[in-house]
């Protein structure tokens, strides 16, 4: 059993989604934030400590590519996981380059789960 490191945030505007995610990964994280679009998540970034970012890409008000090259300027580095329906070769250069650290597919649960774990246990 490895120890559990950290507070995770999820940033989604499929609510359902979210709270799925987040009874997954209860187990992996200390806390485990909610944020609906990235906007939500850089006030959620400015008032907590949180370790690593879970997120969409496309969202309303804020998407994921506006919300992580926010969060990357106002000097946030942790780690930022996508999870997204809308993966592409060209997104995934583009994240690399913002300094991502994965870009997964939906609804692959069982890689999502590794990542985290991977990544609150480094």
């Amino acid at each position: 059993m490895w120890a559990m490191k950290g507070n995770l945030l999820i940033v989604d505007d499929e609510v359902d989604l979210s709270w799925s995610m987040k009874e997954l990964l209860e187990d992996e994280a200390h806390h485990i934030y909610i944020a609906n679009n990235g906007e939500e998540g850089l006030a959620i970034l400015r008032s907590h400590k949180i370790d690593c970012v879970v997120s969409d890409i496309k969202m309303p008000l804020m998407g994921g590519l506006q919300f992580i090259e926010t969060a990357r300027k106002l000097d946030f580095n942790m780690p930022f996981i996508f999870y997204t329906g809308h993966g592409s070769s060209e997104l995934k250069k583009i994240l690399n380059h913002l300094g991502a650290t994965e870009l997964l597919t939906k609804p692959n649960y069982l890689n999502l789960e590794i990542a985290i774990r991977n990544v609150l246990s480094a």
